[in-house]
């Protein structure tokens, strides 16, 4: 494996999600006007459900495949690493057969225990994504595995585009029989788009396999053995993607319940879930799938190099992708506390009250600090897994669900934090869970990182004065949204000028004067 090829396949991601991300907080603007605040609430609530059990059924296999299907490659196993997608796609059909009939004979239940019984037929709505997601990010692993990002990229960003054109036609379409009829129509649109998506990779696959049918020599490969291997390597990283939807699923029913018994009426506290979940949340995960990126990546490539015993090379790419997401996770920590009110003013001025958006401000500030501890948490988890860690992973993000529970219910009872105890709880068990990570991975890869703090602050540092500078500046002579775009831009020049010269020209200065 090429040295570059694990950052190249990283940038090809962190452009495609991002703009996949991007496209989707775009799509929630003109989706807000439709639904409006209330319908948003009701949209929000199918989804933590749907995550939830999306990732009992599906989300350890996809990265069980990636990890499996680069140690073959390591191993020139081809024959092998196509056995594995083969018994993977079939497990996984399954699995998410069984996941979606659960989420539609459990819909009016389900809508019930959520505190608004009148979603249920959203549940119905997005079964089907439930399939053609776990087929779909079956093939995802496989390219990943081979080192190939570009399929995974495209696929996301058809994804995203199916959603935006079909959920808005049909919750525009749907909203003259109701509210609740606009929000099954986007819900709709979600599960047409994940159709679109594997559609798209399945011919990425066939295309793929023609080119490399030559390459493939047969083999004796168990199919059964590698469905046991499979199994019992995806149990503990199901458990470990189970903490976010599960911590999206107990906010769902905590917070609206709690609310509620406070004394917030059931619109006022949908409401207030609808902007957490809805508009905040999506705002600070853009800048984390950067990480995401990064992370997904990395997995196979720690996978590959730790098959080839380079453990040199594995630990200067640790290095890299763990100084690459903190530098970017605290730019855009510092970014979305200077220009928080103007992004979310600008998206939403048009759609929301102004206690709404005053209640936006207030959990954006309290929510960007997350986006720090999500980021490393991303980069930990996939390099432990490819250190074949997963069971330690698994009890760790356990752990920190379990902080977060408890606060929620101790925070969220308090009426004057209320909602914000949602963000609060969230935020210490992040910081518990990246910490031990943190430390488990110091100890086994013996990672120097220290020497790159002092940059990371320094670089940091620049951008933020910059940012608040200018945009105070600008704001003086142009008005908010025009300011915050000049200024963010400025932010964004300076931000890669100061890592060019602080980390790639430092890193090249001192190798030439090594190697003189």
């Amino acid at each position: 494996m090429k040295r570059n090829t694990f950052m190249s396949g990283a940038i090809i991601l962190i452009i495609f999600n991002l703009i996949g991300k991007v496209l989707g907080a775009v799509y929630r603007i003109p989706l807000s006007r439709i639904l409006g605040s209330v319908g948003m609430g009701k949209y929000q609530l199918v989804f933590p459900l749907y995550a939830l059990i999306l990732t009992i059924c599906t989300s350890g296999v996809p990265v069980v495949v990636s990890k499996l299907v680069a140690e073959c490659n390591a191993k020139g196993e081809r024959y092998k690493a196509k056995r594995v997608l083969r018994t993977s796609a079939i497990i996984l059909l399954f699995t998410s057969l069984i996941g979606a009939s659960i989420l539609v004979f459990g819909a009016k239940g389900f809508s019930l225990l959520e505190g608004n019984r009148d979603i249920y037929i959203c549940f119905y709505a997005i079964a089907p994504a439930i399939m053609f997601a776990g087929e779909l990010s079956v093939f995802r692993g496989y390219f990943q595995g081979n080192l190939s990002m570009f399929p995974t990229a495209l696929s996301g960003f058809v994804e995203q585009v199916a959603k935006i054109t079909i959920g808005l036609y049909l919750a525009r379409q749907l909203l003259v029989f109701g509210e609740l009829y606009a929000v099954f129509g986007a819900v709709l649109g979600v599960a047409i788009s994940e159709f679109c998506s594997f559609v798209f990779l399945l011919i990425c696959y066939f295309v793929h396999s023609k080119k490399h049918k030559k390459d493939i020599i047969k083999m004796p490969v168990s199919q059964k053995f590698l469905a046991k291997q499979i199994i019992s390597m995806s149990a503990p990283i199901t458990l470990s993607g189970m903490v976010s939807p599960l911590s999206s699923m107990v906010d769902s029913l905590l917070v609206v319940n709690i609310l509620i018994f406070l004394g917030y009426s059931s619109k006022n506290a949908t409401m207030m879930l609808g902007v957490l979940s809805g508009i905040i949340e999506p705002l600070v995960n853009i800048p984390t799938i950067l990480s995401v990126s990064i992370a997904t990546a990395l997995l196979p490539s720690v996978s590959h190099k730790k098959s080839e015993n380079s453990n040199y090379e594995m630990k200067e790419m640790i290095e890299k992708a763990i100084q690459i997401s903190l530098s970017i996770s605290l730019v855009f920590f510092v970014c979305f506390i200077i220009f928080g009110k103007q992004i979310l003013e600008f998206l939403y001025g048009f759609s929301f009250s102004v206690s709404e958006l005053n209640l936006a401000v207030k959990l954006l500030f309290f929510n960007s600090v997350n986006i720090i501890f999500l980021s490393l948490i991303q980069v930990f988890s996939s390099v432990l897994q490819g250190l074949n860690l997963q069971k330690y992973v698994m009890k760790v993000m356990l752990a920190g669900c379990g902080i977060k529970l408890v606060l929620d219910v101790a925070l969220i009872s308090v009426k004057s934090i209320n909602i914000l105890g949602a963000v609060i709880s969230g935020g210490v068990g992040y910081f518990v869970v990246m910490v031990l990570m943190f430390k488990k991975l110091k100890k086994l890869t013996f990672i120097n990182f220290s020497g790159l703090y002092f940059y990371t602050i320094i670089q940091v540092c620049a951008v933020c004065v910059v940012a608040y500078f200018m945009n105070l500046i600008l704001r003086a002579l142009l008005s908010d949204t025009i300011a915050m775009f000049l200024a963010g831009g400025i932010s964004v020049v300076v931000f890669f000028i100061s890592y060019y010269f602080l980390f790639i020209y430092q890193k090249n200065k001192r190798e030439s004067s090594a190697t003189t």
